[in-house]
């Protein structure tokens, strides 16, 4: 798995090259790098923010280095940026808190000439140099695919979304509902955004499992909500249900303790380290594809038993720890 996964560092989908313009002056020395981020409110965000200050750390050409943080508000990411493009940056890279109230800031740095890397959450402007991603439209597809044809394409299932108007949560929900259009056995009881909280994603399964007395299936854009939804069935003593996710360690514990069939549409953390790479190349004036995909191989139930990382953290997310141990997030 660990060689899949450093493969795939250097292997992506790419279309539509761009002329990367506001690249490098040829006599300035040194790159000035600005993140700004749309958090890290959960751990795959640490793990991701870590990954990405470890690749910095290896770019000598990397001179100085701004990190922002807007806790999921657009009003603040906007601010953040224009402090990131005070700060005299050579590219900006950015996660964007939602798909289309941070376009203003995006625009401006791309207007101003400064390359802009868009990675993880898409935006909905054309005014960025690039954007990487494993994609959340086939991730959310593939689970939709996976959790139709366990069920044998009949049954109640209930759906957990992200943050609400984040392009993340959004592509892997139309995903999955163009999926599941194709199966008119397949009954939604409920849809819910829970911002990837565990907390939230309970709350809402323990309501679900007062108002259903029937649930087939968990269709959930990340085991940070299938895994405390299963715990629900489980405290109300309820039988488990097929159920799906991405790499998060508690969900691929939890479904191999109590033998439970799963399915993990890994999006890895480390697609940061990427938006680096490419981050130098677009500084340096280089031809930069429009569209970078970072491609992954899905995990079936009868893998995750040799995937797992049973003596690591609930909170650990499997693969993305391909760096020094000195770098790893503590939880």
């Amino acid at each position: 798995m660990k060689k899949l996964l450093l493969a795939a560092l250097v292997l992506f989908v790419v279309c539509g090259f761009v002329f990367a313009g506001g690249g490098k002056e040829a006599d300035k020395e040194g790159i000035v790098v600005g993140f700004s981020n749309a958090s890290i409110s959960n751990s795959w965000r640490v793990f991701m923010k870590a990954n990405l200050e470890y690749e910095v750390s290896l770019h000598p050409e990397i001179t100085e280095y701004y990190y922002t943080d807007a806790d999921d508000k657009p009003e603040k990411q906007i601010a953040d940026v224009d402090d990131l493009l005070v700060k005299g940056i050579d590219v900006l890279i950015i996660s964007p808190a939602v798909q289309d109230a941070v376009n203003p800031a995006i625009e401006k740095a791309y207007d101003m000439g400064i390359p802009v890397i868009v990675f993880d959450r898409k935006a909905t402007t054309e005014k960025y140099t690039t954007f990487i991603e494993t994609s959340n439209y086939k991730m959310g597809k593939g689970q939709a695919e996976w959790l139709a044809e366990e069920l044998g394409g009949k049954g109640n299932i209930v759906m957990f979304s992200g943050f609400a108007g984040s392009g993340t949560a959004e592509d892997r929900l139309k995903g999955a509902m163009d999926v599941f259009a194709k199966y008119p056995g397949i009954n939604i009881l409920g849809q819910q955004y829970t911002d990837w909280s565990p907390v939230k994603s309970k709350e809402v399964m323990q309501a679900w499992i007062q108002q259903f007395p029937e649930i087939d299936g968990i269709w959930a854009d990340s085991g940070l909500m299938s895994w405390p939804a299963l715990e629900a069935l489980q405290e109300a003593g309820r039988p488990f249900v097929p159920s799906t996710g991405e790499q998060l360690n508690a969900y691929a514990k939890f479904l191999v303790k109590n033998n439970i069939r799963g399915f993990i549409y890994p999006f890895p953390a480390w697609q940061s380290r990427n938006a680096v790479q490419w981050a130098i190349k677009a500084a340096q004036g280089e031809e930069i594809p429009k569209y970078i995909e970072i491609p992954v191989d899905p995990i079936g139930p009868d893998e995750i038993k040799d995937y797992v990382k049973m003596d690591k953290s609930d909170f650990w997310w499997v693969g993305d720890d391909q760096m020094p141990e000195e770098w790893w997030p503590e939880f």
